[in-house]
């Protein structure tokens, strides 16, 4: 870690990137309660737009942030239009776009669910031939798409454009397993009144900070967040997005 900081001052010292130079980069985030959503006045705030202040501010670097759905960001990243996105790496394709972080901003448990009184599924073997419940327009880590492509599994595939629905769906047969990430469904179930339905882990991606590649300095700006990163959890800075 420290050899990558010194590195990363000499790159600097010779770069012309600057927060004097450069206008407020436009950084992107997936809405979720609690860690990036919009306030009475219209501004985002949250747990991660925290962190990401402490983050910049260390960088020397301004920036603008919005929330935009998945689509938008890939579109973003691809044209240029977004400069950074914290979030997993779970599109096919993405390193040719945006260069990623080094630095981790903690995990993001894939869980699947299963109803009370039922074995505990195998995966991906148990999937073979069921019915598996999907958020609509939701996107996971690369090796859970892949299973969910997997021919030979002959997944029947249904949608819900809620958590709550999709436990809804699960709990009324409608479903044989649920595949959501931890945090939004442990929320469903508080709204539910229900106890904690039974899962296995079936992933834990990490969240990085993508940068468009359709930056001519994104490897420098990369670095540049990579080395405050470090310069943080060095003074003992808790820089991980716990999500309960």
């Amino acid at each position: 870690m420290f050899l990558r900081s010194l590195w990363l001052l000499v790159l600097l010292a010779s770069s012309d990137i600057s927060a004097q130079q450069l206008p407020p980069l436009k950084v992107v985030l997936l809405a979720y309660p609690g860690y990036a959503e919009y306030d009475a006045q219209g501004q985002v705030v949250g747990r991660t737009v925290d962190l990401l202040d402490r983050l910049f501010e260390r960088a020397e670097l301004d920036y603008e942030i919005e929330l935009l759905p998945i689509a938008r960001v890939r579109r973003g990243l691809v044209s240029g239009d977004v400069d950074l996105w914290l979030g997993l790496n779970n599109q096919v394709g993405l390193e040719a776009y945006a260069i990623q972080s080094l630095s981790s901003f903690g995990s993001v448990p894939i869980h699947l669910y299963y109803r009370p009184g039922e074995p505990a599924p195998t995966w991906p073997d148990s999937l073979q031939g069921k019915a598996l419940i999907l958020i609509t327009n939701y996107n996971y880590s690369l090796p859970v798409s892949r299973v969910l492509q997997d021919p030979r599994l002959a997944i029947e595939l249904r949608s819900s454009s809620s958590h709550v629905g999709a436990i809804r769906m699960l709990m009324r047969n409608r479903g044989d397993y649920l595949l959501d990430y931890r945090g939004q469904t442990a929320s469903a179930m508080a709204e539910l009144n229900l106890d904690q339905l039974p899962y296995i882990v079936v992933d834990d991606p990490p969240m990085r900070l993508f940068a468009s590649r359709s930056r001519p300095d994104a490897a420098v700006l990369i670095n540049r967040l990579d080395g405050a990163f470090d310069s943080l959890v060095a003074e003992g800075v808790n820089m991980t997005i716990s999500r309960q």
